[in-house]
């Protein structure tokens, strides 16, 4: 089958100079148009401010332990529901603001959308103000290993492949700084890209986290007997 394309044409009709102006005139536009998103407020910041009164979350303590510890015992699989106001209820209540402070990060949020975990908060990077999002995906590999793999990382409304190791590194360890002090989890090793066994031990049986789907405001993790 013949090309239909003239390769040599369109090489000259490249290096005519309105074409290259042309071109120009584009590749500015688009970085003016990603430069103006890094400023854009995303449409998944819904901030959530901590408080400090002491109390624990209800919906950890009046949903998720009874439906654990019921479940559990049963020594059958079951799925556990976690919606994304749940989750966020339990981060306002038992986040260790100072922490959080400490690592530049405020207005700290979870967003729960088709096959991503969205973490959002607001940040300041050589003296601009970013609202960041970290986007995650939960992965069980064949071996029954969990990991949070990072897909990508958001300024405002626009990616950053520019300084984007440099900027992620950043929002990664803030949060992993104060997300391990939730006492969530037993485990010293780092919370983002690291494999870590999910298996959990009740009234002397085990369950293993074979399966998590993440859906449009909420998170379902299927869980099995060993």
């Amino acid at each position: 089958m013949k090309n239909s394309f003239d390769y040599e044409k369109i090489k000259q009709n490249l290096k005519r100079p309105e074409v290259k102006i042309s071109v120009a005139i584009f590749l500015i536009f688009l970085f003016l148009y990603w430069f103006i998103g890094l400023f854009k407020t995303p449409s998944n910041f819904r901030p959530v401010r901590p408080i400090s009164d002491g109390n624990v979350s209800q919906y950890l303590s009046n949903y998720i332990l009874p439906q654990l510890y019921n479940k559990l015992q049963y020594n059958q699989s079951f799925d556990l529901v976690i919606s994304e106001a749940g989750i966020n209820d339990i981060i306002i209540r038992h986040i260790d603001a100072d922490t959080l402070q400490r690592a530049n990060l405020s207005d700290f949020s979870v967003t729960f959308k088709k096959k991503r975990i969205l973490l959002t908060a607001k940040t300041n990077y050589y003296g601009f103000d970013f609202i960041m999002t970290l986007v995650l995906k939960p992965y069980i590999d064949r071996k029954g290993y969990f990991s949070l793999k990072e897909s990508k990382i958001e300024a405002g409304e626009s990616r950053i492949p520019f300084a984007g190791e440099a900027v992620k590194r950043k929002i990664i360890e803030g949060l992993a700084g104060f997300v391990n002090n939730l006492n969530v989890s037993d485990s010293k090793a780092p919370l983002f890209d690291a494999k870590i066994e999910p298996v959990f031990s009740l009234h002397h049986q085990k369950h293993r986290i074979d399966k998590i789907t993440v859906q449009d405001k909420e998170l379902i993790i299927h869980f099995l007997p060993q």
